[in-house]
């Protein structure tokens, strides 16, 4: 029994070490873990270290931890797809039950490693795979039908994952809310542990601490780049310039279209009227009366179901994956704190080569994978009350995390395709589950969960 026991656990490491392999495979095609501008602010707020004035330090802290203080970048991407496959693994497990779970969940990764954005967002030095391995720890921590105890390593891990980006505290909090109530509906009402929900509910709230300096520093700027690309900002300018002497008045006529340069040029706007701190009295001003004018409230809400709509179909990956030449800030990042491994970095495809160019292909297959598993949807929900209320479990929570994700991204910034790809390869992920389901394992009874 030992030895069989000895067996199990061997297979279950080795199948889970090839799959965190293939999660990576983007950045052995790039020879280097994908970076983008925003690296090289994590690296550097990691190794200072310092919190950032426009986002948390925790996952610069954990760029030190993963790469053993400066050794290499590979271990920290390494560590980001091993506990993707682990937790994809504990799903599986959780949802058809032991047998051929492991080469289930080889041949899930496998799949979704070369069909879907997943392997993409694994293998960048970013924190946008956190977002996802929020969403699996609720899935796994709610569907767990064995454990009497809480198992602290989940929390724990849930609670990094949302304090590593200012946007998931309210995109958590949300998306607990909606699927406890959904369940109550679609699910069944003893399934989600009104203890566990506020458990989670609770550490959502409590990573805003590790947030409250790069809040108060940066929510006005990223808010007012998102007003500017809704029209609002335009408009509210437009019919208060006259009365009112905002120092953006000057602008208003030459307001950029794209937030990203409001926030990052040098000749934006914003650097003409002032810095960030200076700005925030002028900012706040204007935000609070935009929301405290029906008109203008009214005209913020339509803009943001349009983009969360034009979110829903954007989720192409590559978007600021460009080249990083000597002098630019990353380069620099990578001289000063990983200076063994700027040879290698240097080298990388995606220094040598126009890497957006090649995956464009990639964004197609991609799309593909997403719109078949969407014309699934209609026969999965079909076949409802034959699915395990598991089962049930991880579609609500696949569907409502990205959905939620668009309208988060919509209502407190901008569209972008990095934003959606983050999200959307949990839409054929909820799909393989359930192909990978016996029809013994369609029939597992509720159960009751509740505390």
């Amino acid at each position: 029994m030992n030895n069989s026991l000895t067996k199990r656990t061997w297979h279950y490491y080795a199948a889970l070490f090839i799959s965190s392999l293939c999660l990576l495979i983007p950045a052995f095609y790039n020879h280097y873990p994908l970076v983008n501008p925003d690296t090289a602010t994590y690296i550097e707020s990691g190794f200072l270290p310092e919190m950032p004035s426009d986002r948390p330090i925790t996952y610069g802290l954990l760029i030190r931890l993963f790469t053993l203080n400066g050794l290499s970048l590979w271990l920290l991407v390494f560590v980001q797809a091993f506990i993707v496959s682990w937790l994809i693994y504990e799903v599986v497990h959780r949802l058809t039950g032991e047998k051929a779970y492991i080469i289930k969940s080889m041949l899930m990764v496998f799949v979704l490693s070369v069909g879907s954005s997943l392997s993409w967002i694994v293998s960048q030095v970013q924190p946008d795979v956190f977002t996802s391995i929020a969403f699996l720890c609720i899935t796994v921590i709610l569907a767990d039908r064995k454990e009497k105890k809480a198992n602290f390593s989940l929390y724990a891990l849930f609670f990094v994952s949302v304090a590593v980006h200012l946007s998931h505290p309210v995109l958590m909090v949300a998306s607990l809310v909606f699927v406890f109530l959904t369940s109550r509906v679609l699910i069944d009402k003893t399934l989600t542990s009104i203890k566990k929900v506020v458990t989670l509910l609770i550490l959502s709230v409590l990573s805003i601490v590790v947030m409250l300096t790069p809040l108060h520093k940066s929510k006005h700027i990223f808010f007012m780049g998102s007003l500017l690309e809704k029209g609002v900002l335009k408009k509210y300018l437009d019919d208060n310039c006259q009365v009112k002497s905002y120092k953006l008045c000057v602008y208003k006529d030459s307001l950029p279209a794209d937030a990203n340069v409001f926030w990052w040029d040098a000749n934006s706007p914003l650097y003409k009227t002032g810095d960030w701190k200076s700005v925030r009295p002028e900012f706040n001003e204007i935000i609070h009366n935009i929301f405290t004018t029906p008109a203008y409230t009214k005209l913020y809400a339509t803009a943001t179901v349009k983009q969360a709509l034009s979110q829903a179909v954007t989720f192409n990956i590559g978007d600021g994956n460009q080249s990083f030449p000597e002098g630019s800030y990353v380069n620099k990042m990578i001289v000063a704190y990983f200076p063994n491994e700027l040879n290698s970095f240097n080298a990388s495809t995606q220094n040598k080569e126009q890497i957006l160019d090649k995956v464009a292909p990639a964004n197609k297959l991609f799309a593909i994978l997403v719109i078949v598993c969407l014309l699934a949807m209609p026969y999965i929900f079909a076949r409802w009350r034959n699915l395990s209320t598991e089962m049930k479990l991880l579609l609500v929570i696949c569907l409502t995390g990205t959905l939620l994700n668009c309208f988060d991204c919509a209502a407190f910034g901008i569209v972008n395709g990095r934003y959606g790809c983050k999200m959307i390869w949990l839409i054929p992920f909820g799909v393989l589950v359930c192909v990978a389901m016996n029809k013994g394992d369609s029939k597992i009874q509720p159960i009751n969960l509740s505390d």
